[in-house]
């Protein structure tokens, strides 16, 4: 990837301090963007290969701008600037972009970050090429051949990859439906198209089905552009409906009659058009009684359900467990940054002695917070830590009274308590990114938090420097 071309969103910049500015001066093609309709039409327009948007109280619907970034560009940089005085406000916004810019933002520090991503893209590639060299690029069907519980599975999704229609993937959650879907991509006819997948349950009402079918301007207040849904952006290629179930109803209408006729038509649009798609649907739930329930339109259950492929809980093939506990210690983001290198085979048995709820996601989550602790060379059946439903629920009781934020805030620092101001690690352990949890950081400080032997403490007088934070002894 090369940065050459930077959508920048910037009311009004000062004087020396413009990010338009600023980049101008690095040699950077600037797309200026002074409010968030215009920024989306540059999006659109392409190409951008960075995006730098002011977070600011004025800037209504910039939330649905950098959402719209990811989806459209989804390898691009987010750098997210925000006034040091909005951050106790605007703190929700951290998250959505890969790096927070302190305004004022200065010459050398924007350099820096842009060369940074640039650096880092250069490495991936080098990476990726001698990886592809070494072993080629790892199927769905190469990881999901190996547990031999899943050969019946692999063998019915590839029969009906073949064929016509679209596909209902059903098991529990956690049991692999994402990949078995990835499967009947890679094996089908339209395995040279997109292949994309929407979460149903990520959105609510008219969302789904502007998510699904895209809209056109003045389609609902705010709509002021054209926008793509996922059955058009996935068009020659595969669609997956992941827990299809919580679709809507009228959007399960809207859906049936495009899986009938083939046409689609967006939201707030006049013109139908012909949109060749292969529909893959997901769910953890019996559809059947989601039917009965009033929650799933029966014409739609049938038009989905032209092929059925059945995904087995991991207690159904617990045979299993040995070959991914193994597999998912060598994935494990950790491993190689710690000691931890094998698994013993009496820690396979206290494994295989859990029913796993959460199936193989569950198990994919206790082998890498294992990995993580780093207790030894060989996990011994001592070092297994299976949250129980009993511990959960305690969990959430003391939590009860507390605001999300409290919460997240309090589970970051205990996060860094146990990895002893390892932002790596504690990182891994809370399944964000070290940007991201620098970010925290770094506004927990400016709100005058810092950590001493551990623990947070509230400073009485003079705010902490900026800068890496240490654990104090």
């Amino acid at each position: 990837m090369t940065i050459e071309r930077v959508l920048v969103l910037e009311r009004e910049g000062t004087p020396g301090e413009s990010l338009e500015q600023l980049l101008v001066q690095e040699g950077y093609q600037v797309l200026r963007a002074r409010d968030v309709a215009q920024a989306a039409r540059l999006l659109r327009a392409g190409p951008v290969h960075c995006c730098v948007f002011e977070i600011h109280p004025t800037l209504v619907d910039v939330r649905d701008l950098i959402e719209k970034s990811r989806t459209l560009l989804p390898k691009v940089p987010r750098i997210l600037c925000i006034a040091p005085r909005d951050l106790e406000r605007m703190q929700s916004f951290v998250d959505c972009g890969d790096e927070l810019l302190l305004k004022p933002a200065t010459r050398s520090h924007l350099a820096a970050i842009l060369q940074r991503y640039k650096e880092a893209a250069r490495q991936k590639a080098e990476a990726d090429h001698i990886w592809q060299r070494l072993f080629g690029a790892e199927s769905a069907e190469a990881l999901l051949n190996e547990p031999r519980g899943m050969r019946d599975v692999v063998d019915r999704a590839a029969k009906v990859a073949a064929e016509r229609g679209t596909v209902l993937v059903q098991g529990p959650r956690g049991s692999g439906k994402s990949l078995v879907a990835r499967l009947i991509h890679e094996k089908g006819p339209s395995k040279a198209g997109a292949f994309l997948a929407m979460k149903c349950a990520r959105t609510q009402g008219s969302l789904q089905e502007s998510e699904l079918f895209g809209h056109e301007p003045g389609a609902f207040p705010g709509a002021n552009e054209t926008v793509a849904g996922s059955i058009e952006l996935a068009q020659g290629g595969t669609l997956v409906l992941e827990e299809i179930w919580a679709l809507s109803m009228d959007v399960q209408h809207r859906l049936y009659r495009f899986l009938q006729g083939g046409q689609m038509r967006r939201m707030g649009g006049q013109r139908s058009f012909i949109c060749p798609v292969r529909i893959v649907a997901t769910s953890s739930r019996n559809l059947q009684s989601e039917v009965q329930a009033g929650r799933m339109a029966p014409d739609l259950l049938r038009r989905v359900a032209t092929h059925v492929v059945t995904v087995p809980s991991l207690v159904d093939r617990k045979f299993d467990i040995a070959i991914l506990a193994k597999r998912f210690l060598r994935e494990s983001p950790a491993y190689g940054t710690t000691s931890v290198r094998g698994i013993a085979p009496e820690t396979v048995s206290t494994l295989s002695a859990h029913d796993w709820p959460g199936n193989v996601a569950e198990l994919r989550q206790v082998v890498e917070r294992m990995v993580l602790a780093d207790p030894a060379e060989t996990l011994m059946p001592e070092h297994v830590a299976i949250v129980n439903p009993g511990e959960r629920d305690r969990a959430l009781e003391q939590a009860v009274g507390m605001t999300v934020a409290e919460m997240e805030r309090e589970m970051i620092l205990r996060s860094l308590e146990k990895t002893k101001g390892n932002r790596t690690a504690a990182s891994k352990l809370l399944g964000l990114t070290t940007r991201t949890l620098s970010n925290k950081i770094r506004i927990y400080r400016a709100q005058g938090f810092t950590i001493i032997g551990g623990r947070k403490k509230k400073p009485a007088t003079t705010m902490p420097a900026t800068g890496a934070l240490i654990p104090t002894n």
